[in-house]
């Protein structure tokens, strides 16, 4: 059930555009009617001037760099990785049920665990493209060890140690449980760069700073997962079979999206967004709704309708 649904700006002016251009000009490659969906999580209120999801996620399987079952080297604080077969994450098309465990010893409050060469178990990442993973943290326990101001999270991804690409986080935009960490919208090689990043994309790096040297992580306190990209075509699907759906007598119009079994798992998915297919594609309606854990066991489809009184 939406708790939130709206026309956007956007939205408003591919209706004014469709309305009362003449027929001649219809076949212009902008302003077009919404045909395809995409879906977020931890989306907020939707407001008129929204041009995006908050957090769009990725509906198909983009690219693995790293499917968690691969051990992460430990150095400062931080030792080698453990594999963890009770607390994983599932999507992007994989069979894996194994994640890894960051443990951390007592002797620096900066701890480390790094994949130096992903391409030997996975995939180079690629600069053009965002980048997302699962952090999961175990209580309140835990989350209260990471460092309470300034950065506790970094995300390092680059060509070795000290050139690299990276994104930080406080202990503020984390919570108890999976945390989706990700770059959102901004491609790996738009990020802070440190260094001067050349050659392959193939060093991952995971940086937690604790309030103090002396706190340490056992394993399943803190669980790394999947480590993945995509590009624009991964976060949209066009619209059900057969839709849109005209009822002129009662002035509505109905439009089905259809996420299967294989599509967007492991989200909680909260967020709905039509958009168009321009050039610079425009989102025409969105929709924010209580969050439905998406697995392999759930097919969802998104009935929404617009009704002209």
């Amino acid at each position: 059930m939406a708790n939130g649904s709206i026309i956007l700006a956007s939205g408003k002016k591919i209706h004014l555009y469709r309305c009362y251009t003449v027929n001649g000009s219809l076949s212009s490659t902008q302003y077009l009617p919404p045909t395809q969906f995409k879906i977020g999580i931890s989306n907020g209120t939707p407001l008129l001037a929204d041009t995006d999801l908050d957090y769009s996620v990725p509906i198909s399987d983009g690219t693995v760099c790293d499917d968690g079952s691969n051990q992460l080297v430990g150095s400062g604080g931080g030792d080698n990785s453990t594999d963890n077969t009770t607390t994983y994450k599932e999507g992007a098309g994989l069979s894996d049920d194994t994640a890894q465990n960051l443990v951390a010893n007592n002797t620096s409050a900066n701890k480390v665990w790094t994949i130096s060469d992903l391409s030997v178990n996975g995939v180079n990442a690629v600069g053009t493209q965002p980048f997302g993973l699962w952090l999961y943290i175990k209580d309140s326990s835990v989350l209260a060890e990471f460092k309470s101001s300034g950065t506790c999270l970094e995300i390092k991804i680059g060509s070795d140690g000290s050139n690299y690409y990276s994104k930080t986080w406080t202990a503020s935009d984390l919570s108890v449980g999976w945390n989706w960490i990700t770059s959102n919208t901004v491609n790996v090689e738009d990020l802070t760069e440190t260094g001067s990043v050349s050659g392959d994309l193939d060093t991952f790096i995971i940086e937690i700073t604790t309030n103090n040297a002396t706190d340490t992580f056992v394993a399943g306190d803190v669980v790394y997962d999947l480590l993945r990209q995509w590009g624009v075509s991964d976060l949209v699907k066009d619209f059900a079979s057969g839709y849109p759906s005209f009822d002129y007598d009662n002035l509505e119009v109905e439009i089905q999206c259809h996420v299967p079994t294989t599509q967007a798992n492991g989200f909680d998915i909260n967020g709905l967004g039509l958009v168009n297919e321009d050039s610079s594609v425009l989102m025409h309606s969105e929709d924010t709704f209580t969050a439905e854990s998406k697995s392999s066991t759930d097919e969802f489809r998104f009935v929404t309708k617009d009704r002209h009184l």
